[in-house]
């Protein structure tokens, strides 16, 4: 497979903006909405006309130091029994948070990286980003011209604000060598997990956490790190202190901080024994976010070490979670990971059957060249047999690998796409495109099927990620394969709406399905007529129940300015403006500042009508704005509508935008 080649790019450690790209906002949310927008406005702000620049003040910038804002706060599934209530911010609060980070970015990592436990924490602030260089040369799959100025660079890119010591992802410990080495110097794996933590979180326990308790209270409102932490979080939150908002990778950060200083008072606690229990003699602790993983020869120290971090997570109101309380006696194996290697084997044997590694003289790498399907169904069903008899063995659901075997799919996809021309140009072996359509096709079933049984936000995204480089290979290369799979993923979306998974889904109305609105974008990719995902969206109750942010940006967006669904835009429209109309003061409420710049920049949406939305909502944007005649209205449209804010209209790149969000992730 060809190797990923990547070059290094510097930050400018000034740009206090580019937190907005990494650190305010969830990761779950529709592909096409992002913080890129948002930030080339913030960052361009100077070079923005009068009126912009009293607009983005007065919504964005402009900062008294107490008002406060409120979140759109959204559930999405998180298994079969549960949902998880995200947070997205609002513009001033973003704008607030990155102001903070400015000021305190060195305090944050020193308080962060207290913690003895820790395996995941902010370390320093990142001074640079590496880009793939085939993104710089050029787009992978052709479906649009590139730009990469450094602005760009770093908009398609995005590095976390902070570079972070540890793993950004949990399974990288359990592979590890300290992993390996705590398991020959111990018996005993005990893990725990933190019941309901950033629900939880008391945002007053950040001063206590970097101060003194007794000395916090009695400086309750003294400037200081721990105080403007508390207030910053408390603004985010509609000035709430019970619990914070969930999603941002700053309420992560927040919980490291008070979580560290649990660590050293567990720590402590635990050595002042009249028989002290010391670390890394008698136990050694690890903790990612909110798990701690204790490791011991001794039960009894295991409980010893529980109920000291049980007293200490105490003070800061916060509780361990029994029910998943788990005790391992070497080797330490878990159902997962006998799940996991079961499919690994058996994804290994079909992709033997399935896949030809090739040397490339010219380059001296190996591509992977698909090999011809005789027996299709009789393969599927093979495959999917091994994972329902793994999953038996190892008495664990779908769920539990669901998501892997849709990233395994993901990655074959992208290996035989980028290997393809690598591949033409050997003389002596002839590409077979019947071969690569065959493929393409296979793994697009392995992967609807799997998400349809059981269907989340991450696979969803990689999902629309192999949906996206199947369509834009085939579409380059093999037109004729392009129809083909574009009316197979069109049906089988169709079967995925209809899905029981789906339905139960669906039925939970104060959900937003985010599963079903990336797959509905990545459709967008065969060109088609809209009318199959409109079906979809009717299908879903789209059209009749969502009048929320996402759901109307995604119809909005799939509906584009085809002439067919003018009655539906009509419809968006007419929610949008009485959704703006009726809010009072347009600085406070997330969603509808959200919908608002989003509707003045839509192309799709009538300029006139945008120019009179804009007018009527001048007043309210805050105070001192002035005047805003008609005709000022309609050219501040036109300026809003050059840059766009959350939802690119146009020019839509669904592969950068969706490996964005996959590489955005630093938590896991």
């Amino acid at each position: 497979m060809p190797s990923k080649r990547k070059s290094r790019v510097k930050l400018d450690k000034a740009d206090k903006w580019r937190v907005v790209l990494t650190d305010t906002s969830p990761l779950e949310v529709p592909i096409i909405v992002s913080n890129d927008g948002f930030y080339k406005n913030l960052y361009g702000a100077a070079k923005k006309s009068a009126h912009f620049k009293k607009m983005i003040t007065a919504l964005v910038l402009d900062d008294d130091g107490k008002g406060y804002t409120i979140p759109l706060r959204y559930n999405i599934v998180k298994d079969s029994r549960s949902v998880r209530t995200l947070s997205l911010l609002h513009p001033k609060g973003q704008a607030i948070l990155a102001e903070f980070y400015q000021k305190y970015e060195e305090l944050i990592c020193e308080y962060a990286g207290r913690g003895p436990f820790s395996i995941r924490a902010p370390k320093k602030v990142g001074s640079s980003f590496f880009v793939p260089s085939s993104m710089e040369d050029k787009n992978r799959y052709k479906n649009a011209t590139v730009d990469m100025t450094g602005l760009d660079k770093l908009v398609r890119n995005p590095a976390s604000y902070f570079s972070y010591s540890g793993y950004d992802h949990l399974y990288k410990f359990f592979s590890s060598n300290d992993h390996i080495r705590l398991e020959k110097k111990y018996r005993y794996q005990l893990s725990l997990d933190i019941s309901k933590c950033f629900d939880s979180i008391y945002t007053h326990s950040m001063a206590w956490a970097t101060k003194s308790k007794d000395e916090a209270k009695e400086n309750t409102f003294a400037s200081s790190f721990g105080n403007n932490f508390d207030k910053v979080m408390q603004r985010l939150n509609h000035n709430e202190t019970s619990g914070i908002c969930i999603g941002p990778e700053a309420s992560r950060i927040f919980a490291e901080i008070i979580l560290a200083k649990v660590d050293q008072n567990a720590r402590r606690s635990l050595e002042e024994k009249r028989f002290p229990i010391r670390d890394g003699v008698d136990y050694e602790c690890r903790r990612y976010v909110d798990n701690y993983y204790v490791f011991t020869n001794d039960p009894a120290t295991a409980d010893l070490v529980e109920h000291e971090l049980s007293i200490a997570l105490r003070e800061y109101n916060l509780h361990l979670n029994t029910g998943k309380r788990e005790f391992e006696k070497r080797p330490f194996y878990s159902k997962k990971s006998l799940v996991i290697d079961a499919i690994n084997e058996s994804l290994a044997n079909h992709w033997e059957k399935l896949f030809e590694s090739v040397f490339l003289p010219e380059s001296g790498r190996k591509a992977l060249s698909p090999r011809h399907i005789y027996k299709y169904r009789s393969l599927f069903g093979k495959l999917t047999r091994e994972v329902k008899a793994a999953c038996f063995a190892s008495e664990l659901g779908y769920d539990a690998v669901a998501n892997y075997i849709i990233g395994a799919v993901r990655r074959k996809a992208i290996d035989i796409a980028e290997g393809y021309v690598g591949l033409s140009a050997l003389k002596d072996r002839p590409v077979s495109d019947l071969n690569y359509r065959q493929m393409f096709f296979f793994l697009l079933d392995v992967g609807f099927y799997f998400f349809t049984l059981h269907p989340t936000v991450a696979s969803s995204l990689r999902l629309s990620h192999t949906i996206v480089c199947a369509a834009q290979h085939l579409q380059e290369y093999d037109p004729e394969g392009f129809d083909i799979l574009k009316e197979a993923s069109l049906r089988w979306a169709s079967q995925l709406a209809r899905a029981p998974s789906f339905e139960g889904l669906l039925s939970k109305e104060s959900v937003i399905p985010i599963e079903l609105l990336n797959i509905l974008i990545s459709l967008q990719q065969f060109g088609a007529d809209g009318q199959l995902e409109h079906d979809l969206i009717s299908l879903a109750k789209l059209d009749r129940r969502s009048v929320g942010y996402f759901e109307l940006v995604v119809k909005l967006f799939i509906y584009g300015d085809r002439p067919q669904f003018s009655d539906q835009r009509d419809e968006i429209w007419e929610i949008i403006c009485q959704r703006v109309s009726s809010e009072k003061s347009l600085n406070r409420s997330s969603e509808i500042v959200h919908l608002l710049l989003d509707a003045l920049a839509c192309p799709y949406l009538d300029r006139v009508k945008r120019a009179e939305l804009l007018h009527a909502s001048w007043s309210r944007m805050g105070s001192n704005l002035g005047n805003l005649s008609a005709t000022e209205a309609k050219t501040l449209v036109d300026e809003i509508q050059q840059q766009h804010w959350f939802v690119r209209w146009d020019g839509v790149d669904l592969l950068n935008m969706i490996e964005k969000k996959e590489l955005s992730s630093v938590y896991a």
